[in-house]
């Protein structure tokens, strides 16, 4: 009886950490180019379609929308840079 119930409590455990949403949608050491006339991140590969001016850098993606606050503007670049949560399931798949 009481190894069910230890059991059960395992599960229940590594089942929550696999489907709540814990993790972030984009990781924040996901290396982002930045446009700092603009303030807007771009997807490295999205870098061609985006209308970029020359003062360019690369940054990961925690500090450009963290400490300096630039905002993803190109829709290629929103479908590959996400923000939000996911779960860690969900993570592993993609």
């Amino acid at each position: 009886m009481r190894k069910k119930l230890v059991w059960g409590i395992i599960t229940v455990i590594v089942l929550s950490v696999l489907l709540l949403p814990l993790v972030d949608k984009t990781a924040s050491t996901t290396r982002v180019i930045i446009d700092n006339t603009t303030k807007e991140i771009v997807h490295p590969s999205c870098y061609d379609q985006a209308d970029l001016t020359n003062w360019i850098d690369e940054v990961s993606f925690g500090r450009a929308i963290d400490e300096l606050e630039y905002d993803v503007r190109d829709e290629c670049s929103k479908e590959r840079l996400e923000e939000g949560k996911t779960s860690v399931l969900m993570r592993i798949l993609e």
